[in-house]
């Protein structure tokens, strides 16, 4: 059974093959087959915090990947609550529509333009277009659907924040994304978005809990939820796995190869003989070094038998070996630096 599922909007957005699992566990061997099945470029996982240490197991494999960022997850019980007054009396939340996306774009670049996620860690998907993913996330919130709700945050006419809120599970109000101006933080506009939602999702018939995330390192936050009786349920930490097996800023080639011996069977020796083309390719005929050669074997290569090499370039410093019989069966991944133009 597939773990991973193709994510259409991520893909589209960065220009990467991108697959997404939320994982208890990690099963790394069928990670690994899962992603060279589809070609995946980023394989973008989340496990509970508590599994952490299974990170071993990808280490395993060689599969080049990164700790992307940990979320906390806090849950708040509405039985028997009674709604609560707004603290900023001026301030109005106005359903948002198709009419408000200009508004919407304005001040969810203003209050996530540079907002460290998970997404901006990862060095291969442009910082611009995060931005815009966050823009199409908000935006999807504010249209006639009474499952899916955005809010703008005003004082006047003056937009200073949003707040976007989903009723799909039931019994639960999830918050999703919230943004208040830098100029206005600080002063309990966040809170009254909070009490606002909560006052809003007690009078909706079986909404018996409140939902909502963040990243660790916003203590700010988790503190105020605290104080509005929060508690902290669990924590996951997301994963991205960057195999980048269709992403090349240079032009691909293909190389065949045949091994010629009688000890060809052991991922050792087989590393040996494709470490020697590797440097044939490169080192000599092209005058580039290549460094820091790290190896996936997936199946032994064997003597009188023709293999294609092929070699992409997921970034200028950084090469890709995928090593593949006449039938596309992948036998070998190697990822390695490429330093330039050495006289």
């Amino acid at each position: 059974m597939s773990i991973l599922k193709y994510h259409k909007i991520d893909s589209q957005r960065f220009g990467l093959v991108i697959y997404r699992a939320r994982l208890e566990e990690i099963d790394a061997t069928s990670l690994l087959n899962q992603i060279l099945e589809n070609n995946v470029d980023t394989a973008i996982i989340r496990i509970p915090t508590v599994n952490l240490s299974q990170l071993n197991r990808l280490e395993k494999t060689a599969m080049p990947f990164i700790v992307a960022d940990t979320l906390a997850y806090y849950t708040k019980d509405l039985t028997n609550k009674k709604p609560r007054e707004l603290q900023h009396k001026e301030l109005t939340l106005k359903r948002a529509g198709q009419a408000d996306h200009e508004a919407l774009n304005a001040i969810v670049k203003e209050t996530f333009g540079s907002y460290v996620n998970h997404y901006r860690i990862n060095p291969f998907f442009d910082n611009q277009s995060v931005t815009e993913g966050y823009q199409d996330w908000v935006r999807s919130y504010a249209e006639d659907n009474d499952e899916r709700i955005c809010w703008l945050v005003k004082r006047g006419e003056e937009v200073i924040g949003f707040a976007t809120f989903n009723f799909q599970s039931e019994g639960k109000c999830k918050g999703i994304l919230y943004g208040v101006l830098p100029s206005e933080r600080g002063k309990g506009v966040f809170r009254d978005i909070m009490r606002y939602a909560e006052n809003y999702a007690m009078e909706r018939e079986g909404v018996t809990s409140m939902q909502t995330t963040t990243q660790i390192e916003n203590i700010a936050v988790q503190k105020l939820w605290t104080s509005e009786d929060y508690t902290l349920s669990n924590t996951s930490n997301t994963i991205h796995i960057d195999a980048l097996l269709t992403k090349s800023v240079f032009d691909n080639f293909t190389v065949p190869v045949t091994i010629h011996g009688h000890d060809s069977d052991t991922p050792k020796v087989s590393n040996r003989h494709v470490l020697k083309q590797i440097n044939w390719q490169f080192d000599f005929k092209q005058n580039i070094i290549t460094r820091n050669h790290r190896f996936v074997n997936i199946e032994y290569m064997h003597v009188d038998v023709e293999y294609q090499l092929h070699f992409s370039f997921p970034t200028g410093s950084k090469g890709l070996l995928r090593v593949t019989d006449k039938e596309g069966k992948t036998y070998m991944l190697v990822y390695f630096d490429l330093r330039h133009f050495v006289a």
